[in-house]
């Protein structure tokens, strides 16, 4: 009978163990809506994954599962655009998500702080649509007195709002939120900017999920900073035929990641057709790096917008390997460089780029 009883008691610890394990649980209430499916999502590793999923029946649903500590997850609704940030941890959690506003998440001290980060830029944003309006007006009286006064106005609320979030950000700089805030914002930031802010969080912050994915970007961005030499990559040109960024030589190079996609990237090529036949002459060479998927669109946006120089492609839109490398983050994204290919400036454009290139080609 021993040998029967060990493996039943054995059996039933397991159980036990199981069912103590620390669970969430999302409980949802939908205005307007009946039926359908709530997901609750999360990136990871550069790809999304589907923490949880439940059907919603009579307006409400039910999210459950286990997560090992806290983490920010996002809540979809089937059929509906954009998401609601939950900040994720093992305990209940309620969301109602009234039609036509906000989502309302409670349950955790993480989404508290979330909160008053979002009110922040709420009450920018307000201000910042108002005084636009004003602008419109101004401009159609044209009155560039009132013009330039909403201007500085505007400067002021934005400037007024970061201020705001630097400080709830340095009275919680130990927290996982406030390193999400940073990472929300790093795509448009420069290395230097981003360190500074960086150095301004916790241990705790800086180990967490979002911390590392900013170390990350600080490590990726000083590679490819003013005064490093830029690195080399190699990819296909239209022909198929592999071509190294080092090998093409010339006095001043630019390297411009586009797409045929990219309205504004389109916008600035006429400038960029008007700079290179004036100054190819004296020295100057582009390489043009394209985040397309389709090949067809690519060639034809080559040949529609006049770009009569050197490009390249793997077409693998924003998992283009050269884009990872010079760390991309928006397009057009164009990279300066001298003769020895050391960077000398990032992101000009029009007339600022061509005086740029005009310099360092008079030297």
């Amino acid at each position: 009978m021993k040998k029967i009883l060990f493996p039943i008691a054995a059996l039933a610890l397991t159980a036990a163990a199981c069912s103590t394990t620390p669970k969430y649980t999302i409980n949802g209430t939908i205005e307007g809506q009946q039926t359908g499916t709530a997901y609750l999502l999360k990136y990871a590793n550069s790809k999304l994954d589907t923490l949880a999923q439940a059907p919603i029946a009579d307006g409400k649903f039910t999210l459950s599962g286990s997560v090992a500590g806290l983490t920010d997850a996002m809540l979809t609704i089937e059929g509906k655009r954009g998401y609601t940030p939950v900040f994720l941890e093992n305990t209940v959690i309620t969301v109602n998500m009234p039609q036509g506003e906000m989502a309302k998440v409670e349950g955790t001290e993480a989404q508290k702080l979330y909160d008053q980060f979002v009110a922040i830029s709420m009450d920018a944003r307000k201000a910042q649509s108002q005084l636009y309006k004003d602008y419109q007006a101004a401009a159609e009286a044209k009155d560039e007195a009132k013009m330039k006064e909403i201007e500085e106005q505007f400067n002021k609320a934005a400037e007024e709002a970061q201020s705001k979030s630097e400080a709830l950000m340095k009275a919680n700089a130990d927290s996982y939120v406030s390193a999400f805030m940073l990472a929300q914002q790093m795509s448009g930031m420069e290395v230097e900017d981003l360190e500074e802010q960086y150095n301004l969080l916790g241990a705790n912050a800086k180990a967490s999920e979002p911390g590392k994915s900013i170390a990350d970007r600080i490590d990726k961005l000083a590679a490819v900073a003013v005064g490093k030499v830029a690195p080399d990559f190699t990819l296909n040109t239209p022909e198929g035929k592999p071509l190294s960024m080092h090998s093409i030589k010339a006095k001043v190079k630019v390297i411009d990641f586009w797409a045929s996609w990219c309205g504004p990237c389109r916008g600035e090529n006429p400038n960029v057709v008007a700079m290179y036949k004036e100054l190819h002459p004296k020295g100057l060479e582009i390489l043009s790096v394209s985040l397309d998927n389709d090949k067809d669109a690519w060639l034809e946006a080559i040949e529609k917008d006049g770009l009569t120089w050197n490009h390249v492609s793997d077409l693998k839109g924003w998992d283009c390997a050269a884009a990872q490398l010079y760390a991309v983050s928006g397009i057009p994204h164009l990279v300066v460089l001298d003769e020895n290919n050391v960077i000398v400036a990032k992101n000009l454009r029009g007339e600022a780029l061509k005086e740029k290139v005009a310099e360092l080609l008079a030297k």
